[in-house]
């Protein structure tokens, strides 16, 4: 599908739908709001490269905090990583919160060179899940930080969407307060973020790979492209361009197959 039902107008659910808008909108941003994810996130993301400290709060025998709840036995195969019998879960939860208080505040700091858009879900969360996308890092990150990442990128996620850890992820509530004290301040950044007038001058000159953001976007329209065909058929203000972009990615993928069959008959 181009876009999500008309029926969908839940706005906070909008964007999380997988169609070819909302993969372009975030290939998009992937080319050009890098000298934002770099700025705002890659030093803290190094730290947790280099740190050997866990940030784990999930234990595999009891609540961490104040619920009577244990987690359920999806989260625990999720997790390879559960909480060693030796380590100790406050001094995690308070590595983990000084990571996300000098990240947020980096994030904030850094919005004057971040386009508007659905930035959390679609590029900052993303960056903090899988740094090497961004080439932020060029090695695989270990089980500790892969693990630290995704507790980042958990709690920044739900920062941005105002919620609270509750019931379903009662080992994430240690995170609360920290959710409590930012929220505020997220609201006013959300809301300068969606009222910037202008474009800002660009002052950083950043090296984007087109070859590769070309092909990306090539195969984002192949994967879309009965979606693309049926749209392209309608009726309406953008069809001529529709029928030109299936045009371009049905020719392209005809000289890929011609390409891959002469390289087999060599």
């Amino acid at each position: 599908m181009f876009y999500p039902s008309a029926a969908e107008d839940e706005a906070t659910t909008l964007f999380r739908a997988t169609t070819l808008a909302s993969t372009l909108m975030e290939q998009y941003m992937k080319a050009t709001a890098t000298p934002f994810v770099h700025h705002a996130l890659k030093d803290t993301i190094l730290k947790i490269m280099e740190c050997k400290q866990s940030c784990e709060v999930m234990h595999d025998c009891k609540p961490l905090f104040t619920r009577d709840l244990l987690p359920s036995p999806a989260e625990v195969e999720l997790n390879p990583s559960k909480l060693e019998k030796n380590e100790d879960v406050s001094l995690n939860l308070a590595h983990l919160l000084n990571i996300l208080s000098e990240l947020v505040e980096k994030i904030f700091m850094a919005a004057e060179i971040l386009p508007p858009g659905f930035v959390f879900l679609r590029l900052i969360c993303p960056a903090i899940l899988n740094p090497r996308m961004f080439n932020i890092i060029a090695d695989p990150p270990s089980s500790t930080a892969a693990r630290t990442l995704t507790l980042v990128a958990k709690s920044v996620q739900n920062l941005a969407n105002l919620v609270e850890f509750g019931a379903k992820e009662p080992y994430m509530e240690g995170v609360n307060p920290f959710i409590k004290n930012n929220k505020h301040r997220m609201i006013m950044f959300l809301d300068e973020l969606g009222n910037v007038p202008d474009l800002p001058d660009t002052t950083e000159h950043f090296r984007t790979d087109l070859s590769r953001d070309l092909a990306a976007l090539h195969e984002i329209c192949v994967s879309h492209s009965d979606g693309l065909r049926t749209l392209s058929n309608e009726r309406g203000a953008q069809q001529h361009v529709l029928k030109k972009l299936l045009a371009i990615t049905e020719l392209l993928q005809q000289r890929q197959v011609h390409y891959a069959m002469s390289n087999s008959n060599r």
